[in-house]
């Protein structure tokens, strides 16, 4: 009896939700003025810029929004389009945009913009931007640094880095305000192979509550590595743990970019 009486009520579930299904259609005259609507939409595109030598921002324009599921820009290194890459914006608004990055220096791109719409694909016009040659630094200098949490790879807000070599040395640095504290620690610097080695224990915050808050390596070895890279003046801190005397901040990395 328990077996009939769950199978009479799956019935009478199945029912209502079919018939639930029925109610909430759309009548085929909504969904053709849906569609006119959609076929009458344009798009087109706003000013382009050049960021940095991988990265440009654009911006888009539709007349409309009713029936667009989607927004975006299309770039391709060739004007035809026979292949490109798609970067889809936020929102879906009249106006959007979208900073467009890890593009190759001393490139020409060919951007349009795009309205994926329930009756087809929209899209407008073709503007091209070529990307400049990518600088060379020195690693001394000022960074914009950005702290990552390596558990989420979420990131904090950015700040300001300064690298300068210890007189008379080519292989002794300090640096300062890593990790946003304003101390300064020392480092070694291979010109050769780009390394930053960065020793242990060293304090690079002092917490209101908590005192003094240092570097140590994840691995539990004496040093800190990074990397800089002078095409482009990237400087990447590997992973780090801050800890205090009550406990530890986590898990950390830097991507720090020239100025």
């Amino acid at each position: 009896m328990r077996n009939i009486f769950k199978t009479f009520i799956s019935c009478i579930v199945l029912a209502v939700g079919v018939t639930s299904c029925y109610d909430e259609m759309d009548s085929k005259s909504s969904i053709d003025a849906q569609y006119d609507q959609t076929s009458n939409i344009t798009a087109s595109l706003g000013e382009s810029s050049v960021l940095t030598f991988s990265e440009v921002s654009v911006n888009g324009n539709i007349s409309g929004t009713e029936g667009v599921l989607e927004v975006g820009f299309m770039v391709s290194t060739s004007a035809d389009f026979v292949s490109y890459n798609s970067y889809k914006a936020g929102e879906i608004t009249s106006s959007f945009s979208s900073v467009i990055n890890n593009l190759t220096e001393n490139t020409t791109y060919y951007v349009r913009s795009y309205a994926y719409t329930i009756g087809g694909t929209i899209v407008s016009e073709v503007t091209s931007i070529t990307t400049p040659v990518a600088p060379i630094f020195e690693l001394n200098g000022v960074y914009t640094a950005v702290d990552y949490n390596t558990e989420d790879d979420s990131a904090g807000e950015s700040y300001e880095v300064a690298i300068e070599f210890v007189s008379g040395s080519t292989t002794d640095i300090k640096i300062t305000n890593l990790w946003g504290g304003g101390k300064t620690i020392d480092a070694k610097y291979d010109s050769v192979t780009g390394k930053v080695s960065i020793p242990a224990k060293q304090v690079i915050y002092v917490h209101a509550d908590y005192g003094d808050v240092w570097m140590e390596d994840v691995n539990g070895s004496q040093n800190i590595s990074g990397l800089f890279t002078p095409k482009g003046g990237f400087l990447n801190i590997n992973s780090f743990s801050a800890i205090c005397g009550a406990g530890t901040f986590g898990d950390q990395y830097v991507k720090m970019s020239h100025k």
